[in-house]
């Protein structure tokens, strides 16, 4: 982001040291949730010609923009297809990464045995990749992303069900596994409850499989997270089915997966959560009249210099922020000029996203005079 807050800095560093806070700065209060490897793929491929790299650079290409919008049909855009032909164009590094086979073979028995595993790792360029779905009015999802706690029980039939736990020594690691993966592809920050004592004997598998969230709220409230997604997945027909709910800023959203086999149905599980998140918090594009419309944020409660930096480094941050200007500090209170990459209504969004910025109605403050611009309320509770 192009961001321009050095004019008022020195002023406001100044003025927060002078209230007797400046030990704050050796203290770092807890981020909010940022996805990692959202520009990087590792894909299987079978050998090293050029022909095999530029069919997985097409491949990771699609799954990154898949991550990046947090849109899984976004591959099917025209922009998007026209830009998989040249996939090579986006692409910052990459490498390749050969697994050594594990067989014990010597000598001439060790001709015979299986070939290691070759993996192509390619790390995209961020800046063509965010200019590619931006400049064709597609979503943009940022890095800052709500952490979301998973309640899923797996049946298997013949009585075989379980809730699963993040217990290090998991019984289940197939499940867990595949979680996981899907989680990765779609770029979400997930975590697994416990599933200790306190957990067993608040959520049962009935629970979730009979689609009852007043349970899983309440046993969630021990853990820090910012959405709740539950279900469950069992064998049906020759197939898998999993139903889903994801509860998110008090809105509750339920739909269905299918798929072939257990890893599939509980990818559907992810991959819809992630969906329904980003069609929240996604940038959606400039406005109609394709002019961007400035907004203010109006920040009180900021007493400390670590409280500063960390709300500048938020902003100079948040993907619908294109760039962000400090107006005015005064008594606590900090107001920036805000010129979002969309629309505004993608900044209210994303910070209230930030479990450490109460949104206040504009109706318990002043309003400013002579501005028509839309203004933005919060106040610093971390």
């Amino acid at each position: 982001m192009n961001s321009s807050m050095t004019g008022l800095r020195a002023p406001v560093l100044f003025i927060l040291l002078l209230t007797g806070f400046a030990a704050a700065l050796f203290t770092r209060p807890a981020a909010a949730v940022e996805a990692a490897g959202l520009y990087r793929i590792t894909l299987p491929v079978a050998d090293r010609s050029p022909e095999t790299r530029d069919a997985a650079f097409q491949q990771a290409l699609g799954q990154v923009l898949i991550k990046v919008s947090g849109n899984s049909q976004v591959v099917a855009q025209p922009p998007v297809q026209e830009a998989m032909k040249n996939s090579a164009n986006y692409v910052q590094q990459f490498a390749y990464h050969e697994t050594q086979p594990t067989s014990g073979a010597v000598g001439a028995a060790a001709a015979d045995a299986p070939s290691g595993k070759l993996d192509l790792q390619v790390r995209f360029d961020p800046v063509a990749i965010d200019r590619l779905l931006s400049s064709n009015g597609l979503p943009l999802w940022g890095r800052e992303r709500p952490l979301v706690i998973l309640w899923i029980g797996v049946s298997r039939g013949n009585g075989r069900r379980f809730i699963l736990g993040s217990e290090s020594d998991s019984p289940h690691p197939a499940a867990s596994q595949a979680v996981e993966q899907a989680a990765r592809i779609r770029g979400l920050p997930i975590f697994l409850p416990l599933m200790d004592l306190q957990d067993q004997s608040a959520v049962r598998f009935s629970d979730l499989s009979g689609g009852f969230m007043g349970p899983v709220l309440q046993a969630s409230a021990r853990y820090d997270a910012n959405a709740v997604l539950a279900g469950a997945v069992r064998p049906s027909g020759g197939q898998w089915r999993g139903q889903w709910q994801l509860e998110f800023r008090n809105q509750r959203q339920e739909w269905g997966s299918d798929g072939a086999s257990e890893a599939q149905a509980l990818a559907g599980g992810i991959g819809g959560a992630a969906d329904r998140l980003a069609a929240m918090l996604a940038v959606s594009g400039l406005p109609s009249g394709g002019r961007r419309q400035v907004v203010f944020v109006r920040i009180d409660g900021v007493q400390q210099v670590a409280a500063f930096a960390r709300i500048e480094h938020l902003l100079d941050k948040l993907a619908p922020v294109k760039s962000a200007q400090l107006v005015s500090a005064d008594s606590g209170e900090l107001v920036f000029r805000v010129v979002p990459r969309g629309q505004a209504d993608d900044v209210a969004r994303n910070l209230g996203l930030i479990k450490w910025l109460q949104s206040m109605q504009a109706a318990t403050v002043a309003q400013p005079v002579g501005n028509s611009a839309k203004t933005l309320y919060f106040r610093y509770n971390p």
